[in-house]
C-alpha cells in the first residue's frame, strides 16, 4: 500500500503558511524523514529531520475559516513589517544624508606643497580625514551597505576638497 502524500514544512511555507500557523492549526507533524541537505566541505548531512504533514489534513485545514483568518492576520503583520522596514530605511537614508552634509572639510595647503609629490600631499591630508572619522562616528543602526555608502560619500567629498585646494580638478 503506497504512503499517503505529504508536504514538508518548506512546502507549507511556499503555500502561504507561517511557522505560527503550522504550530497552531496543524499541531504536531505526522511523520519525519531524514534531511537530504548536506553542508560543509565534508558534505556532512544536516541533523535536523524534515517534518512531514499529510496532504489531506493540510487541505482540510486550508478550507476552514480559521485558516483564512490566520492568513489575514499573517498578511497584516507582514505588511506592518514591510512598512516598518521602509520607514527604517528612510530614516537611515536621512541620517546618512545629514552625516555627509554635516561634513565640511577645511583644507589648508601644506607650506611645502611645491616640493611634495601628489601622493605625499594626499597622504598628508588623508590623515586629517581619518582623524575626523574617528571623532565623528556613523549613525547607529545602519546596514553594512549604508555605512559603506556614507564612508564613500565622505571620502569623495574630502577628496574633491583636497583636489580643489591644490588645483587638481583635472585628476578627478
Amino acid at each position: 500500500m503506497p504512503k499517503p502524500p505529504t508536504l514538508t514544512t518548506q512546502q507549507l511555507k511556499e503555500r502561504g503558511w507561517t511557522p505560527a500557523m503550522i504550530r497552531d492549526l496543524l499541531g504536531k507533524h505526522d511523520r519525519v524523514r531524514q534531511n537530504e541537505m548536506r553542508v560543509g566541505s565534508r558534505n556532512r548531512p544536516v541533523d535536523a529531520p524534515v517534518k512531514l504533514y499529510l496532504e489531506e489534513r493540510v487541505l482540510k485545514t486550508e478550507s476552514t475559516g480559521q485558516f483564512a483568518r490566520a492568513q489575514d492576520v499573517a498578511r497584516i503583520r507582514q505588511d506592518s513589517a514591510n512598512q516598518a522596514a521602509e520607514t527604517r530605511k528612510a530614516q537611515n537614508t536621512e541620517a546618512v544624508r545629514a552625516y555627509v552634509d554635516g561634513f565640511t572639510p577645511q583644507i589648508t595647503g601644506h607650506p611645502n606643497a611645491a616640493t611634495m609629490t601628489h601622493d605625499e600631499l594626499w597622504r598628508h591630508h588623508l590623515d586629517a580625514l581619518f582623524d575626523w572619522e574617528m571623532k565623528h562616528s556613523l549613525p547607529r543602526g545602519l546596514s553594512k551597505q549604508e555605512r559603506r555608502d556614507a564612508s564613500t560619500a565622505i571620502y569623495a567629498k574630502y577628496r574633491a576638497a583636497v583636489y580643489a585646494a591644490y588645483g587638481w580638478e583635472d585628476f578627478l
